[in-house]
């Protein structure tokens, strides 16, 4: 679907798919190396063969995940991707993850994406959503609280939340 944040900038949000491998590789290298520490928790240089694989081939059931193109520049890598994977194939529970690039970041995509996976979820099934978040990452846990997220667990330099899904994405606007 294509949508209009309140900023005006223009997105395509669509499933992801392996026709996504190429932009999921240069919008890696896109990202701040802050950026790749709070999503990723270290510094990894590039994503592998293998990692391209896993992250465009979800299935829609165990692992959903959708990602956000700019329409005024649909040859840039993107804007952003949410992905939620199931914990085993029998659970009602997934981890929730998401990544914009810095360029977009704190303009309403990662929003859009929480609240489209948080739909998409609902109508599979899942009831919880588990989210590891760097504990750099206020702004984000703050948000999840305010949602209704409750801290789990502090393992180093990780917080571990739980959320139960939300199946109409408007009550995702949580202020924050």
């Amino acid at each position: 679907f294509d949508v209009t944040l309140p900023n005006g900038l223009a997105l395509q949000v669509a499933a992801v798919t392996p026709a996504h491998a190429p932009r999921f590789t240069a919008g890696y290298e896109h990202l701040s190396e802050h950026s790749r520490r709070m999503r990723f928790f270290g510094q990894i240089s590039s994503l592998s063969s293998k990692q391209l694989e896993f992250l465009t081939k979800p299935d829609g059931r165990n692992h959903i995940a959708y990602a956000a193109l700019n329409l005024a520049n649909p040859a840039e890598p993107g804007v952003g991707v949410a992905r939620a994977i199931r914990l085993d194939a029998d659970s009602k529970i997934a981890e929730l993850a998401l990544t914009i690039l810095d360029a977009y970041q704190h303009q309403g995509a990662g929003l859009l994406l929480h609240a489209t996976v948080h739909a998409h979820a609902a109508a599979v099934g899942l009831e919880q959503f588990i989210y590891d978040v760097s504990a750099e990452n206020t702004r984000f846990t703050q948000h999840l609280q305010a949602l209704g997220a409750h801290k789990v667990s502090q393992d180093h330099d990780v917080v571990r939340l739980r959320l139960p899904v939300i199946g109409k994405p408007d009550q995702l606007t949580a202020d924050t």
